[in-house]
């Protein structure tokens, strides 16, 4: 059916009844995004797939860090992003679609000269679902560093259109920097605290995306093992802990602050610590044990050598602090630490010190002897997410040069049974 004319009324009809929304946009203005949110129920699923080489109104990123379980996405490549598609799933689970040259913005919906066409197909109607979701895939989410940035670019465009343009542009390629790496922006920037108890659809694939990165990686550097000298550092004994957790569990807190992928003793070696405790602390589970892992921050990745924390790592952490008290040994353990002095600190717990800071062995022993059972002892670095050492080419061979790193320390650390 085409609609050269009220696409407005024609839309808010088939909102009024929309159990699910799928939306692909050049623009959104705020009178725009106001029409479809007044004219759908509070229990309507939203998807938003939105542009900026128009100039999307900044309140509207603003409303959507606000409201972190609409499904939204800026999507931008090196040309134009220029749908304008709404598809709607109706109480009856039956799909409507319109398509063509109308902008959500009040101009678009109801003032320009527009031409669009409403589908009722069901088939071409669930074709246009799998085009969106195939874009929303590599559509980039809305954090409050780009809206920020985002912002103070657009109010440009009331003084010097052509400015604005040149900005966007900036925005763009800022956004595409990630193209090449491994673990990409999105990956990463999941890990902000507002995201920590957000359980959204996009947040839970983008959960999966990451558990699924980390397999990848595993599957690529845990055969190198060996052949680098690596060959007491395991896996997890049980395929499906190779990586932490990717989705809420009510015993962990319903929430995800982080997720890696870690490496430690055999199972024979925890069997060897087992007891009757069959807590959270039990002593032969693979988290209370020395690791060395992997672990995606905000605007890095880390790669740790990691005592657990709440009682983690007892046999761990008192062989360490034992044997530091012997003087060749502690000689030992800061020859191999100054190694590592240019890239990596040590976090007791209390505080977080460069190694290369630390003066004499004697100052590296008082500061480890500091660390107690309630927190991580960390001995680690970080690498910015857009570091070339983490591109897809390169990010196994990064991984392995610092595991080799560590190990030495690792095998120190770690509890002879």
């Amino acid at each position: 059916m085409i609609i050269d004319r009220g696409i407005k009324q024609k839309l808010e009809v088939e909102l009024l009844e929309a159990k699910s929304i799928w939306i692909a946009s050049a623009m959104i203005s705020n009178n725009g995004w106001n029409f479809i949110q007044n004219n759908i129920s509070k229990d309507t699923e939203q998807h938003f797939l939105i542009g900026i080489d128009l100039a999307t109104d900044p309140k509207v990123f603003d409303t959507l860090l606000d409201n972190l379980n609409i499904n939204a996405r800026v999507y931008q490549t090196k040309f134009t992003f220029h749908p304008k598609v709404y598809l709607i799933q109706k109480m009856d689970n039956s799909f409507t679609a319109f398509i063509g040259s109308s902008n959500t913005t009040n101009w678009g919906l109801e003032k320009n000269v527009e031409m669009n066409f409403q589908i009722n197909d069901q088939a071409e109607c669930k074709k246009l679902l799998n085009w969106f979701n195939t874009l929303y895939i590599n559509g980039y989410i809305i954090t409050q560093d780009f809206a920020n940035d985002y912002k103070s670019k657009f109010i440009k465009t009331s003084f010097q259109k052509k400015a604005i343009q040149k900005d966007i542009d900036n925005i763009s390629i800022e956004l595409s920097k990630d193209e090449g790496q491994f673990f990409s922006r999105n990956h990463h920037q999941i890990f902000e605290e507002r995201y920590h108890r957000v359980n959204s659809e996009d947040l839970k694939r983008i959960r999966k995306e990451v558990s699924n990165k980390f397999k990848e990686l595993h599957r690529i550097i845990y055969p190198q093992f060996k052949i680098n000298l690596l060959s007491n550092l395991n896996c997890h004994h049980n395929s499906r802990e190779i990586v932490s957790r990717h989705f809420f569990n009510q015993y962990s807190g319903n929430y995800i602050n982080a997720m890696w992928l870690h490496y430690g003793k055999s199972h024979q070696e925890l069997e060897e610590l087992k007891n009757n405790d069959k807590s959270i602390n039990r002593p032969h589970s693979f988290i209370n044990n020395i690791r060395i892992q992997v672990i995606l921050h905000v605007k890095s990745m880390g790669i740790w050598l990691v005592l657990g924390k709440n009682g983690g790592s007892l046999k761990d952490r008192e062989h360490l602090k034992s044997s530091l008290n012997n003087k060749a040994k502690l000689n030992i353990f800061f020859r191999k630490a100054d190694k590592i002095k240019e890239e990596y600190w040590i976090d007791n717990g209390v505080e977080s010190v460069k190694i290369k800071d630390f003066v004499d062995a004697e100052n590296l022993k008082k500061f480890v002897q500091q660390s107690n059972t309630n927190d991580y002892f960390i001995i680690g670095r970080e690498i910015d997410l857009l570091d070339e050492k983490l591109s897809t080419k390169n990010i196994s061979k990064t991984v392995i040069t610092e595991f080799k790193k560590l190990y030495p320390l690792y095998e120190l650390m770690k509890a002879k049974l």
